[in-house]
């Protein structure tokens, strides 16, 4: 498999002597525009379209070995991603894909997540470390209570104080991957109820629409009893503003009842709010 589109389109100029020019991109003229300009390849007449054609093939091979360490077709599969995108690009952030994902969680009143006969001791292990963490994928962990989904690192860290219903928290770091959505949707826990703690803002709202899309029946919304008066006191305006603005008015539209009640909150003070503040005394 090539390394990446353009190593595809280079590989099969190669191989036929010819690339139809309307399948580069504009991307993909801009990096190969140094070999315009001098002459290696050179954009020729066919019938009525244009192709691209090798002048001076040991300087394309020079340009790739300067582009593609590995060769066009990078490396083996066995590799870890960000290796194999050192190797293939000089850049371990140009990964196709991530390792695995890390979660943490902390837990109270001896709460554990199960895997057939085995258990992670989340609330023992957060006792004596402050913090449990597993590999998302390795195995199919359950948890049969109530789980809150944490948007920020200090709130995570002290998530007790909010005294919620749930006996264990997950990091989510601010919006949640697709594998951590993907895991508390899944059959393994079908048996949880997730409540979901963010920021009181477009985004954080935003993203309890996506947890309970993907957990349909089983999320929820915290919602502190006092939530308009500290909306009212330490609401900051700048949360409803530029891209967040873009996010409200298509939460306008939605019909769910605590993300309406959220909205008209949000638009009668004209500001959001940040979660840490609950953890004021």
């Amino acid at each position: 498999m090539a390394v990446d589109a353009l190593a595809q389109k280079i590989d099969l100029l190669l191989t036929s002597g010819s690339l139809a020019y309307g399948r580069l991109t504009a991307k993909d003229r801009s990096r190969l525009q140094s070999l315009f300009a001098t002459g290696v390849l050179e954009v020729a007449r066919s019938g009525a379209g244009k192709t691209v054609v090798v002048k001076n093939k040991d300087a394309l091979d020079l340009f790739i070995l300067r582009n593609y360490p590995s060769g066009l077709q990078g490396r083996k599969a066995e590799s870890t991603p960000r290796s194999r995108a050192v190797a293939e690009l000089r850049d371990s952030k140009r990964a196709r894909e991530s390792g695995p994902q890390v979660v943490l969680l902390r837990g109270f009143a001896g709460c554990e997540l199960r895997c057939g006969e085995e258990t992670l001791p989340v609330s023992l292990l957060t006792e004596r470390a402050g913090v449990a963490a597993l590999r998302l994928g390795h195995k199919e962990w359950e948890y049969d209570g109530t789980l809150a989904v944490v948007e920020n690192l200090e709130v995570f860290w002290n998530f007790e104080k909010l005294n919620t219903a749930a006996r264990m928290a997950i990091y989510a770091q601010g919006r949640l991957s697709g594998g951590v959505l993907g895991w508390l949707g899944s059959q393994a826990m079908a048996r949880t109820r997730i409540l979901h703690c963010g920021d009181y803002d477009p985004v954080g709202l935003d993203e309890y629409l996506r947890l309970k899309h993907a957990c349909a029946g089983r999320a929820e919304l915290f919602l502190p009893k006092n939530l308009e008066d500290l909306l009212a006191r330490y609401g900051k305006r700048e949360l409803l503003q530029g891209s967040n603005g873009v996010i409200l008015a298509r939460l306008r539209k939605s019909e769910d009842p605590e993300i309406r009640r959220l909205v008209t909150l949000l638009d009668r003070h004209g500001a959001g709010l940040e979660q840490e503040i609950l953890l004021l005394d």
